[in-house]
């Protein structure tokens, strides 16, 4: 399984001198195996940037595949969806996946297409674009995606809606995805560290700092100090602090990871452009 990050920050795209070595796009994770489908973890900012980078391949000409799954539906979550290239190449065939809450998730989505916000053509419709499916995620039902045995579940608080971590495998490594989860009581935090458990990659929201933390405690976001206690219950190998804060400054990234040197498995703050093997 190879996993890169094309996103890394929350909230919204500042780009600065400070934080120019961890990257400023939202959210996004691109996840390949050995088949040939395309699994992605968020449609951020990140997203224009990975869209750019298939459509030098099959989905530039029409014959790609790929698996959206989202987290939840703010806009660091979202914002790159109109502009991914790939998805108005006819022939192309993109299966979107997500929790939507009191709505669908594709009516949540189709509306921030309108034409009153979006100047992009609306491949949601038929007759534009590619084949786009979304689905709304069955919280029982683990999907199996290509070679992707995907499980989810919404593991702690989130603010504006449903919140939906993933654990990934393809038979040879497993990647755990929090991206935002806000630990309430003890029984979400041993929920994660089940979902997370002996995770190859855990990839997950360190948005408030430590020392931060306690005054915005409910506020939907983790801290490193949190996601370093889920990697450790659950015996991952490796821990990714990521949905960085959009002011959080490289060295401020880098003070946290220092802060954690303690810990059993490798810690490191997530780049934009970094890659994994597992």
């Amino acid at each position: 399984m190879k996993v890169k990050l094309w996103g890394a920050r929350g909230g919204i795209s500042i780009p600065r001198p400070q934080t120019r070595r961890y990257g400023v796009n939202t959210l996004c994770v691109q996840v390949e195996s050995s088949g040939s489908s395309t699994l992605i973890l968020d449609g951020g900012i990140g997203l224009n940037g990975l869209g750019n980078a298939l459509f030098a391949g099959a989905f530039g000409r029409g014959q790609g595949q790929a698996h959206l799954l989202f987290s939840h539906t703010h806009w660091s979550h979202i914002q790159g969806v109109p502009f991914c290239l790939p998805l108005l190449i006819p022939g192309n065939a993109f299966r979107l996946f997500g929790r939507g809450g009191a709505r669908s998730m594709r009516a949540l989505l189709l509306e921030q297409m309108q034409p009153t916000f979006c100047p992009v053509p609306n491949f949601f419709y038929d007759h534009i674009g590619a084949q786009v499916d979304v689905c709304d995620l069955d919280e029982k039902q683990p999907l199996q995606l290509g070679e992707f045995q995907v499980e989810h579940a919404e593991v702690g608080h989130s603010h504006g809606g449903p919140c939906t971590a993933y654990r990934i495998s393809d038979g040879h490594a497993t990647l755990a995805y929090l991206p935002v989860v806000d630990y309430r009581d003890e029984a979400s935090r041993e929920r994660a560290a089940a979902l997370c458990r002996g995770a190859d990659l855990l990839i997950h929201d360190a948005y408030h700092s430590d020392d931060e933390y306690p005054a915005r405690q409910h506020s939907g976001h983790s801290c490193p100090l949190h996601a370093a206690d889920v990697a450790s219950r659950a015996d991952a190998k490796h821990l990714i602090l990521f949905n960085h804060h959009p002011m959080r400054t490289d060295d401020e990234l880098d003070a946290a990871v220092s802060a954690l040197s303690d810990r059993p498995m490798p810690i490191e703050a997530g780049c934009e452009g970094n890659e994994y093997s597992l």
